[in-house]
């Protein structure tokens, strides 16, 4: 079986506090896009095999392996698996690859062992493997809250081409959230999403996040992406996540590519041009 496994940019990123399990609160909209990992995944006697180049960790230590593992135990299914993970989507970018590659395996599995776990068993499952995990079973723009992990509302957005732009670096996510600290007199405002999906939203009407401050300040590089950005024409732009991913947001191809021939191209940075990732497409 062969699925796609999909990226993913934060259109909005609000922290709302510390919780007491040690991650944050938050609040935010995630639209999955169409830069995809490849992961190959055959069914075995026993055990779990993981071929992943390029990873930099153990398998033992890979999202993909955990949620095998996690799917074996808790389904109590008997025989195992043979995974190849074939990564495009960069490591460290705030595009939430890792994520994107467990939350699939769960579905594959639970496709290939006959169902063992509904929908709601499913998201459980991902939580347990990382808070961005569950959004990617059902990937479809949604507000999350929780950790990044409960899914509040479907948003349905208008159509629009995003230039992802990723320069020659990632970023810890725990070393931006360590460092992130919410002024005393901060005022949250919530995001009012229509949820049942009639109303159309512009993404670029909602840019904000929380974590740019932070980021920025460790990489000013950051920063410049997004002014360039601004100044060849996007309709607004944005920090994804942690970092170190910076998106465009452009009408549509033309409008994007047109954009592109003034942008100034910088040596081991990567310019990925992306749309939203249409249902269906993780398995084709």
């Amino acid at each position: 079986m062969k699925i796609h496994a999909p990226a993913k940019i934060n259109i909005s990123l609000r922290i709302l506090g510390k919780r007491h399990d040690g991650y944050h609160e938050v609040q935010t909209i995630m639209i999955p896009v169409t830069l995809f990992d490849e992961i190959f995944i055959q069914q075995k006697s026993k055990g779990v095999f993981l071929e992943a180049p390029g990873c930099n960790c153990s398998s033992e230590e890979n999202l993909v392996y955990k949620a095998a593992r996690l799917f074996l135990d808790k389904s109590g299914k008997k025989g195992g698996v043979s995974i190849t993970l074939v990564k495009h989507i960069p490591i460290g970018a705030g595009l939430g690859g890792g994520s994107s590659d467990a939350a699939c395996v769960l579905l594959a599995m639970n496709t290939m062992f006959g169902e063992p776990f509904n929908k709601s068993e499913l998201m459980s499952l991902a939580s347990k493997i990382g808070a961005d995990c569950p959004f990617f079973l059902f990937p479809r723009p949604m507000l999350m809250g929780s950790r990044g992990d409960e899914v509040l509302c479907d948003v349905n957005v208008e159509e629009r081409a995003f230039l992802l732009v990723l320069p020659a670096f990632g970023i810890s996510t725990a070393c931006v959230y360590s460092l992130f600290r919410a002024p005393l007199t901060q005022g949250v405002d919530l995001l009012k999403i229509d949820g049942d999906g009639n109303k159309k939203i512009a993404p670029e009407s909602l840019l904000v996040n929380d974590l740019e401050s932070v980021a920025f300040q460790l990489h000013p590089e950051l920063d410049s992406i997004k002014r360039e950005l601004l100044d060849i024409g996007a309709l607004g732009a944005l920090m994804s996540g942690s970092g170190s991913t910076v998106f465009g947001i452009f009408r549509d191809r033309e409008h994007m590519n047109n954009a592109m021939d003034k942008m100034s191209t910088q040596d081991g940075y990567s310019y990925i041009p992306t749309t939203v990732m249409m249902e269906g497409d993780q398995w084709k």
